[in-house]
């Protein structure tokens, strides 16, 4: 294996390729908007259940070639459930007070 540039070539067939490494960035620092404070790219790929973060490509697409290491790192299924739709936070929150109340004895 030999390291250029941050990247490892890794043979691939006949052909060498260059693969974009899990920690290459892992110390690369932004500005998250959806928590409000800095975050290091390391947080950001492990956020969403040890998965990345589902707004990591409009964080990161400046910095780096995202779409290669999401392709490269991680299975289809896996980028499928990072970027799968999720429920509207209100939604949520209302789903949560139902669930209080009824454990609480309340009728909603």
């Amino acid at each position: 294996m030999v390291i250029t540039e941050g990247a490892v070539r890794v043979p691939y067939g006949s052909r060498n390729i260059f693969k974009i490494r899990m920690d290459q960035y892992g110390n690369e620092r932004i500005y998250c908007r959806k928590l409000g404070h800095w975050l290091s790219f390391d947080y950001c790929r492990r956020e969403n259940n040890n998965l990345p973060c589902r707004t990591i490509i409009d964080c990161w697409s400046e910095k780096m070639e995202i779409g290669k290491f999401l392709e490269e790192n991680y299975k289809k299924e896996e980028i499928s459930y990072i970027f799968k739709s999720s429920k509207p936070k209100l939604t949520s929150i209302v789903e949560l007070i139902e669930q209080a109340k009824k454990r609480s004895g309340e009728s909603p």
